[in-house]
């Protein structure tokens, strides 16, 4: 059988881009490996009242540790990726994509949805003057936002951070602030005519988190539960889209298949893969084939297509820095319980005369295990708990974000033994900038410092980009054209991360989904022609 489209990959994209072959009446065949949880443990009642009658190591801690993995291990992973239960999202990758990593760590899913198992659910438009470089024009994202926001449901508000966020059309309304962010909040409300002055703005997150019953998901609980159980209804995962697309019949769906290259038999590509269950080769034909296995994965995939061992690829992630927020008030205090343990606001420092433009992630942290916070004091495990305990209450953590071009990318080569190899530079991180913003707060009531900030090593943040980017006239064999389809290649598009060679200092996710969506559309109308 010759399909007409075959899409490799689950994750955002990959859904984004099958929605819209469905909505013009194409039927895609998706391959993935499409991971799923062992056990799709449910609570309905807060964690923190479920701990105090019920044994819950085997949820925080795991039969193998999982949950002390940054204590344990040298290589430090996201905080959501090391709950038992979370497992799923990263089982295998080391197995089936090696990667030796050299100052540019990796993180891969093969999970039915990819990261966005684990992701914080930050979905922002990009404004016009943070898509530099694409061959198109930024409008031509706009209805595909629109029809993404309708279909995921994503809280948030008509505020300060409007112009940075884009339009609020079909936004539900923003979760509840917990105690600290909505002190933060009022105390910047006051003053945001002086802050506004220094380029600081301060408002509500764009979140795939349901703040009201939506379709048929049910509304965030405030239960605490972000960390330890996946696929939880208030939070959106493109598995629920994807799977809504198979139960219609709009969409074919082949699993266990690892993809690792193609190549062509005149106009037809065959696919070539495993399947990972008894390690037998597969193969699919299809007419056009579709890369949405993520950044690394898509990257690969064509290196080894071209039997390339020489090329090194450009690799993008944002230079993150964590900002710790102590609010003084509140140290001894009693944790709260009732408050949802991601994102609550956002800052965005727009440094006019620097030309740079930040934007920050303002956190609540009842929801991680204290493990993570081990290594920020240099006391005994017993005094850390214990400090961890009494401090806890008092703080809430700003994910800062800076932007990321060919100033500070590493790049991506596979050897012919096919293991990656990723190389990035030490973070190059203006301390000044770090101290402009720190000081910001300092007239919000808030303690922090610039000595504070932690600096995590290239590729922490998991927004990888730049490999395979768009350019207006493509001229080499790793660049695109502005449907995303690989010079020289005739059929093969591209509809990942892989596509942008700038990320701003944002989650740019929903923009790859509107820009999948967007070449998804193109190809069905050439198809139909």
């Amino acid at each position: 059988m010759i399909h007409e489209v075959i899409i490799v990959g689950t994750g955002p994209s990959g859904v984004a881009s099958a929605m819209g072959f469905a909505e013009n009446g194409i039927i895609p065949l998706i391959l993935d490996v499409g991971y799923e949880p062992a056990e799709n443990k449910r609570l309905e009642q807060n964690f923190f009242d479920f701990r105090k009658s019920n044994d819950s190591f085997n949820m925080m801690i795991g039969n193998n540790y999982e949950g002390l993995h940054n204590v344990i291990n040298e290589k430090t992973i996201f905080p959501k990726l090391i709950s038992p239960f979370m497992q799923f999202v990263v089982k295998d990758a080391e197995k089936l994509s090696p990667i030796d990593e050299n100052g540019f760590m990796v993180t891969q899913s093969f999970a039915m949805g990819g990261l966005a198992n684990a992701w914080g659910a930050g979905l922002y438009r990009c404004v016009d003057d943070e898509l530099k470089n694409i061959p198109f024009k930024p409008s031509e994202l706009s209805p595909y936002y629109d029809k993404l926001t309708k279909e995921i449901g994503i809280s948030g508000d008509d505020d300060d951070l409007t112009p940075f966020f884009g339009s609020t059309e079909n936004l539900l309304t923003p979760l509840k602030l917990s105690k600290k962010a909505e002190k933060l909040y009022l105390k910047y409300k006051k003053k945001k005519t002086e802050l506004n002055a220094k380029g600081m703005y301060i408002g509500r997150p764009r979140l795939g988190v349901l703040s009201q019953n939506y379709y048929n998901r049910r509304k965030c609980d405030y239960h605490n539960l972000e960390l330890w159980l996946p696929n939880l209804p208030y939070i959106y995962n493109p598995s629920f889209t994807l799977t809504e697309l198979i139960k219609n019949n709009k969409a074919l769906y082949e699993k266990s298949v690892l993809v690792k290259s193609w190549d062509r038999e005149g106009k037809v590509i065959i696919v070539h893969g495993e399947n990972i269950r008894d390690g037998v080769p597969v193969s699919f034909k299809c007419k056009r084939l579709v890369l949405a296995a993520g950044t690394i994965n898509s990257a690969k995939i064509v290196l080894k297509s071209k039997k390339d061992f020489k090329a090194k690829l450009p690799l993008y992630d944002n230079i993150h820095v964590q900002v710790p927020l102590i609010f003084p008030s509140f140290v001894g205090s009693k944790l709260e319980t009732e408050a949802f343990g991601l994102t609550n606001l956002n800052a965005v420092f727009d440094f006019r005369r620097l030309n740079l433009r930040l934007q920050g992630s303002i956190l609540e942290l009842t929801f991680p295990a204290r493990s993570i916070f081990y290594e920020m004091f240099p006391f005994s495990a017993k005094d850390n708990l214990a400090f961890t305990r009494t401090f806890l209450p008092s703080l809430l953590v700003m994910l800062l974000y800076f932007p990321s071009s060919s100033e500070n990318a590493g790049h991506v080569t596979l050897r012919s033994d096919d293991l990656l190899e990723t190389y990035g530079l030490p973070c190059k991180i203006n301390r000044n900038v770090i101290k402009k913003v720190t000081n910001t707060f300092l007239g919000l009531g808030v303690l922090t410092h610039h000595l504070l900030a932690r600096y995590k090593p290239m590729g922490y943040t998991i927004h990888y980009a730049g490999t395979l980017p768009m350019v207006q006239n493509p001229r080499h064999n790793y660049q695109c054209n502005a449907l995303g389809e690989l010079h020289r290649e005739p059929g093969i598009f591209i509809v990942d991360g892989s596509l942008f060679s700038y990320i701003p200092a944002k989650n740019i996710t929903f923009t790859l989904m509107a820009n999948a969506m967007r070449i998804a559309d193109h190809i069905s109308k050439e198809i139909k022609t």
